[in-house]
Parts: C-alpha cells; structure tokens; sequence
C-alpha cells in the first residue's frame, strides 16, 4: 500500500467531515449512543473502503508488471508507461473494475 494506514485514517476522516459539513452525508445518530460513536463507525467503513481499493490497485499494479516482464527486450520511459496504462485498463476492465 502506498498510503500509510494513519494518512489513510487522516483522509477519510477528513473525508467524512467534508462530506457532512456540505451536508452530503445522511445518517441518523443511534438514540442512547455516546457521542462521536456513529461518527468513528462511518469513518472505519470509509477507512476500509479506501484500503480495499488501495489493495486492488496494487494488485492490477503488480499483474501488469508480469505482463511486462514477458516482452522479449527491456521496455523503458515514456513506452513503459502508455504500455503499463494500456494493460492496467485492460486488466481492471476484465476485472470489471472502474478506473
């Protein structure tokens, strides 16, 4: 992962304070519950699917390293780059992930 876990916390806490402070984001505090408890528990589901998608993308990342490890000469610069965007599309596509 290239984020570390506490940057990625710091995101998604800012995240989700951004996103109720433009009021974007519904939800309904548990009656009875402490404060700061919904808010902890939407910013860990927020957390994880960060993560998650941070996992992913560094799967397809080392998936299209294989593919370019297979070409018969060594490929570098600006061809490495339109080659690994043009096989990470392709990748995520049959994975039917959105890019």
């Amino acid at each position: 992962m290239r984020l570390s876990e506490d940057k990625v916390r710091r995101i998604a806490e800012r995240l989700h304070d951004e996103l109720a402070q433009e009021n974007l984001l519904i939800y309904r505090e548990l009656a009875g519950s402490k404060a700061g408890v919904g808010r902890a528990a939407r910013v860990k589901a927020i957390f994880d699917f960060i993560v998650e998608d941070l996992r992913r993308e560094d799967e397809l990342d080392a998936e299209v390293e294989k593919v370019l490890t297979t070409y018969s000469r060594e490929i570098k610069g600006t061809e490495r780059d339109i080659l690994f965007r043009k096989h990470k599309e392709e990748i995520a596509r049959k994975k039917g992930y959105i890019l």
